[in-house]
């Protein structure tokens, strides 16, 4: 919506509908959008092998021995490619 029209039949009908909705009182300017909850993956530690889930603002080391190479533990479903 970066851009505003002298003639308003030239305007989409998504901005009208949408600036109706707006002018109705549809939107809702004081609710907080919370951004999805960030899964933890799960990783293994090079040394001491434990699992570690970590996120993605955590510090990268283990949580046992505070080894700092860790390995992204494989998946379990099944991953398959087509070779041509």
């Amino acid at each position: 919506m970066g851009y505003w029209l002298q003639d308003s039949s030239q305007a989409p009908k998504s901005v009208d509908a949408h600036m109706l909705l707006y002018k109705m009182g549809a939107h809702n300017d004081t609710q907080d959008i919370q951004p999805p909850k960030q899964q933890p993956m799960i990783y293994i530690c090079g040394e001491c092998h434990a699992e570690n889930q970590i996120k993605s603002r955590d510090p990268i080391r283990c949580r046992e021995c505070v080894y700092r190479i860790i390995f992204k533990k494989m998946t379990e479903r099944l991953v398959g490619f087509d070779a041509q």
